[in-house]
């Protein structure tokens, strides 16, 4: 079975179906990568309440780290169809940092390794130049890349919970709005503003300003 290499491939959309020309694969394959994965959440205290109550906010960040990508000019494996190590790093940046002024942003990508198939747009991406010959031209470099994942907004919306009052939810305070009213919309009943004034710690259920953000939690009715 022939050695597949890591590849990243640039895209001009969010659903990675428009491939670019652009594409690299890692010079020798990386000895792994990692994935990290958040979620949010707000304290919620209560009045006389003795500990933190963790109430959902939304998922986090959802990343895929590319560590010590090797680039090796000494000789000891191939520079394929790259004259140099800075002739493969200026082609590496062209797929995952280059502005698209098409786009008027970096590329989305799309990184293949055996079964990672992962899609978002680059975070961070570094260069260490290790090795140099006497002349001071790069014989050796590490890269390291972070990778956001990115949704399309079709398939987000696809993905999206649909509304419901046993889920929590953050309203935005407009103009005109009143607790009673934000409450009746949630839950189809005004009478648990009392309760929502107390987790958001309201001193008055008039105090509300248009761009406040109010948490309404699930309740059990």
């Amino acid at each position: 079975m022939a050695l597949e290499k890591l590849q990243i491939q640039a895209f001009s959309d969010a659903a990675c179906t428009k491939a670019t020309s652009n594409a690299v694969k890692a010079f020798i394959n990386p000895e792994g990568y990692s994935r990290n994965c958040s979620i949010t959440y707000k304290d919620v205290e209560l009045i006389g309440d003795s500990g933190n109550t963790k109430a959902f906010v939304g998922m986090g960040d959802d990343t895929l780290s590319l560590n010590n990508l090797i680039v090796d000019g000494t000789g000891i494996v191939s520079l394929g169809n790259y004259q140099n190590v800075d002739a493969y790093i200026k082609a590496f940046t062209d797929v995952v940092y280059k502005f698209n002024g098409s786009m008027h942003q970096a590329n989305f990508l799309m990184v293949t390794w055996g079964n990672l198939k992962y899609t978002g747009v680059c975070k961070s991406f570094k260069v260490r130049y290790t090795l140099f010959k006497p002349d001071g031209s790069a014989l050796r470099a590490f890269i390291d890349l972070v990778i956001g994942s990115s949704i399309d907004l079709k398939t987000k919306s696809k993905l999206a919970v649909k509304e419901s009052p046993d889920l929590t939810h953050y309203r935005t305070v407009k103009a005109g709005d009143t607790l009673p009213l934000m409450t009746y919309r949630i839950y189809g009943d005004s009478a648990y503003y009392l309760q929502v004034a107390q987790i958001n710690n309201l001193k008055s259920i008039f105090a509300l300003k248009p761009g406040d953000k109010i948490y309404f939690p699930p309740l059990k009715k």
